[in-house]
């Protein structure tokens, strides 16, 4: 009984040691490094192969995440898992790719063929489809609403939601992994209103709290095509110095929080450097 007793004790001042330690000390001892987003490794595997939803979020008209996804799901299927791999894209406009899934079928869907309007459609996300399609672990899926579809803009995350949920209770063994606005992935409410992640994170059914990782694309500085409300335009970022800049010097590393932290995400995608995405059709 004693030795239990000193047992519960030292795992007690374990995790309060942990709590305590500053927010640079805790970045320096679990950020895990990461070379290149494309290509993972085992320790990104250990860090998240207890999740059954990965989600990223972005700032639309970026490289870095959607090279990401693209390394996690070949990390994952080479570890043995099934993978979806869903993206915030109306699937109306990928008849074209769904109807020929090929390479050269994804840029030419409307998605892609049509004037971006926020940076979505670019090479990046094209080139995630690309490079799973001929993976037969991976399966590729579609979420955002169809034109005249939401009649309310109020009701889009939870359509969105839905059609993510539908392909989880398909494949409920699976991993699914999903590429959105940094939004739409955010586990608690945004402006008093439930975005994808907190209804897929509260659904009763599938049972997927604690089960889910959503993270934060973080960086300090460069630059990224997107539209903040008067058009799409190339937008500098230089993000003063923080705990996550400074902490380590990693180029590009994954933090996940501690387990119970109250926070939208439950961790971030470090990158020193983001990189504008260019846009398919760019005419």
């Amino acid at each position: 009984m004693k030795k239990n007793w000193l047992f519960i004790l030292a795992f007690s001042l374990s995790i309060l040691a942990a709590k305590a330690q500053d927010p640079a000390t805790r970045i320096k001892n679990n950020a895990i490094k990461i070379d290149r987003p494309e290509t993972l490794n085992r320790q990104v595997y250990s860090a998240l192969s207890g999740y059954r939803v990965i989600m990223a979020g972005e700032m639309h008209g970026t490289n870095e995440p959607a090279k990401l996804i693209t390394g996690l799901a070949r990390l994952m299927t080479g570890m043995g898992d099934s993978v979806m791999v869903g993206m915030e894209i109306p699937v109306g406009q990928m008849t074209q790719y769904l109807n020929n899934p090929a390479d050269s079928t994804v840029s030419s869907s409307d998605f892609f063929t049509q004037a971006s309007t926020d940076g979505r459609a670019s090479h990046a996300w094209a080139e995630v489809i690309s490079s799973l399609t001929g993976n037969p672990a991976v399966r590729i899926f579609f979420f955002d609403v169809n034109s005249g579809e939401c009649k309310n803009p109020a009701d889009r995350d939870s359509l969105m939601y839905l059609k993510i949920r539908e392909k989880i209770a398909e494949h409920p063994s699976w991993k699914t992994i999903t590429l959105s606005g940094n939004i739409h992935n955010m586990l608690m409410p945004y402006k008093g209103k439930n975005k994808v992640a907190c209804y897929l994170n509260n659904d009763p059914e599938l049972s997927l709290k604690g089960m889910i990782c959503s993270l934060n694309h973080y960086y300090q500085k460069g630059g990224m095509l997107n539209n903040t409300g008067s058009g799409l335009a190339l937008h500098e970022v230089n993000n003063p110095p923080s705990e996550y800049t400074d902490a380590v010097d990693y180029d590009n590393y994954l933090l996940l929080f501690p387990a119970g932290t109250a926070d939208r995400y439950s961790g971030i995608f470090f990158t020193r450097t983001v990189t504008a995405a260019r846009i398919v059709n760019s005419h």
